[in-house]
């Protein structure tokens, strides 16, 4: 997605090849020129080697790929490049020394440390020790990243102080909310197999829905997203509860619902699911965590940490166009393309 963010950005204003894996380029995609980095297995073979020095095991995600060859290619393809933009702190240590001259930026969307915290939060006791140790590895090499990069960006106030950052949001495609009729109460989306989502729709499944039914019978949830694990999946057709995965159509989802319930209680950086139900028209109802970096919009929503709250505030809850009003002025996807531009330009 953030990917697709800075494309759309920078299509009528310069010159851009994107590199990445191999992968198949949608139709609907924004104008680039497109040097695939293909598998490599010496490069990942080179970069156990790194990690077992002291590298983020959580880099090797990105560590087998023949990144160097692609980034020339790129570069004889477009001449002197102006500004490279690298996305994803675990990317860096693959890709830094092969970088062409010019602007450097590292859009780390958030603080990788900050996440292994969350994992390790959310950890069984056997394997916390795993994450908080990782968290100390992504540390060091966020830190020493941070040093090289002429601009940092991430899509949250919250990791600016630890990055030297500035915080852009991903923002929010706007469209006419409509007035066709909404056939879900209520709904939570996301991609259900990240731990944080995964764990939200089983809370919301497990202890508040059952809170909510206990007061309105005939209510009905939708939960939605791209490859639900089979516990999500069982609960469809029972307790008035719809499983949709994947989604066609997030902006069309939206605007089926009469209230976004977001019991999230980890993850890091900001919350898309949050500006789409805004923009969509939801009444929002949220834990502090689901909001964390959307302060424009956290006044209009219901706020609450515990089922019993969560379960009272969504059975309240009713639209409100202040938060329509609110994702408009604050968080357009038009003003981010203007922001990320302007950090490329400048």
């Amino acid at each position: 997605m953030r990917a697709a963010v800075w494309l759309s950005a920078l299509q009528n204003e310069a010159a851009v090849a994107f590199v990445s894996p191999v992968g198949v380029v949608p139709p609907s995609a924004p104008r680039f020129r497109f040097h695939p980095a293909a598998r490599s297995i010496g490069s990942g073979f080179a970069a156990t080697f790194r990690v077992l020095g002291g590298a983020p095991f959580h880099s090797l995600l990105a560590a087998p790929y023949d990144w160097p060859h692609a980034i020339e290619r790129a570069r004889q393809d477009l001449g002197n490049i102006d500004a490279t933009v690298v996305l994803l702190s675990r990317l860096d240590p693959w890709v830094r020394a092969s970088l062409p001259a010019g602007l450097h930026i590292l859009d780390a969307i958030d603080s990788l440390r900050r996440s292994m915290e969350e994992r390790s939060r959310e950890a069984a006791a056997v394997t916390r020790w795993l994450w908080r140790g990782e968290g100390k590895r992504v540390g060091r090499a966020e830190a020493e990243a941070v040093q090289f990069y002429d601009r940092v960006v991430v899509v949250s106030e919250e990791d600016t102080g630890e990055l030297n950052a500035i915080a852009i949001s991903n923002g929010v495609e706007i469209a006419p909310v409509g007035d066709a009729p909404r056939p879900y109460d209520f709904a939570f989306w996301g991609r259900l197999p990240y731990f944080a989502n995964a764990d939200a729709a089983t809370w919301l499944i497990c202890e508040i829905w059952p809170l909510i039914r206990a007061q309105r019978p005939e209510a009905t949830l939708l939960i939605g997203g791209a490859d639900a694990p089979a516990s999500i999946r069982a609960a469809d057709g029972r307790d008035g509860i719809t499983v949709q995965s994947p989604v066609a159509d997030i902006a069309a989802l939206t605007r089926s619902v009469k209230v976004a319930l977001f019991p999230v209680r980890f993850g890091t950086g900001q919350s898309n699911k949050v500006l789409e139900a805004a923009e969509g028209g939801c009444a929002i109802v949220a834990t502090k965590h689901a909001m964390r970096g959307l302060d424009a919009l956290t006044p209009h929503a219901a706020v609450a940490d515990d089922a019993a709250g969560l379960a009272r505030a969504a059975l309240a809850a009713v639209p409100n166009a202040a938060l329509r009003a609110a994702v408009e002025s604050h968080y357009s996807r038009t003003a981010t393309f203007d922001r990320l531009r302007s950090v490329v330009k400048r």
